[in-house]
């Protein structure tokens, strides 16, 4: 190719060349797209614009490692491409969502969920619910009650319209577990035979812990919702 007084190469123009038309930026996926049949665009062309990028055709790992979600993603640095090429997924956290929500979450991240058989779901019982004057956060009481970080509960029975409601789990220990709600009125209610279970059709527990970085793309994880209250 010819060069010019500078010593860029021109193109046929006469034009100083360039390597990539968008210039110094990342590719941005943001593959957050639902499922979609290939659409036929003649009889030899097929698009997958539609679906989301496959990680076993060509670049579209690259981008799913490395940029989906950008600029809000961090990619997974420590993953990727180690081990002999292995391609790496970070895992995210689907506990809470409803179980579209989270089946459509692990699929953003190329991870394959399937959801298992819905958990039992006994309501325990609460027998105090405690919250300060301007706090929105209550402290549930209840013996053994099983709920973890993040799941959603519901709260009835407790003769306060302002602490019966849905709540999503803040911190949890074996006998009492926090939330975190809008009220901020007193609440210091003892003695209850209150009510709390898990939202029904919310996932309780999935198979491969959020923030796992050693997860090949196309992976299985399964979710696993709560049943109805019983």
């Amino acid at each position: 190719m010819a060069v010019n007084n500078n010593g860029n190469l021109l193109d046929t123009a006469g034009e100083v060349a360039i390597d990539f038309v968008w210039g110094n930026f990342p590719i941005q996926p943001n593959d957050a797209r639902p499922d979609a049949a290939s659409a036929t665009l003649s009889t030899t062309v097929t698009s997958r614009v539609a679906g989301r990028l496959a990680p076993t055709l060509n670049d579209h790992i690259n981008a799913l490692s490395g940029w989906n979600g950008y600029p809000q993603y961090t990619p997974n640095t420590p993953g990727e491409d180690v081990a002999g090429s292995v391609d790496y997924v970070l895992v995210p956290s689907v506990i809470g969502l409803t179980t579209a929500l989270a089946t459509d979450a692990m699929k953003d991240a190329t991870l394959v969920p399937t959801t298992a058989s819905a958990a039992s779901n006994a309501a325990k019982t609460a027998t105090a619910i405690a919250r300060t004057a301007g706090s929105t956060t209550i402290t549930v009481t209840a013996t053994s009650h099983g709920f973890s970080v993040g799941q959603k509960v519901v709260i009835a029975n407790s003769g306060s319209a302002t602490a019966n409601g849905t709540y999503t789990v803040a911190t949890s220990s074996t006998n009492s577990f926090t939330a975190t709600g809008t009220n901020t009125d007193v609440l210091a209610l003892t003695g209850l035979s209150a009510t709390v279970v898990g939202l029904e059709g919310t996932i309780k527990t999935q198979s491969v812990a959020a923030g796992a970085n050693t997860i090949s793309a196309g992976a299985a994880v399964t979710i696993t919702p709560f049943a109805a209250a019983s």
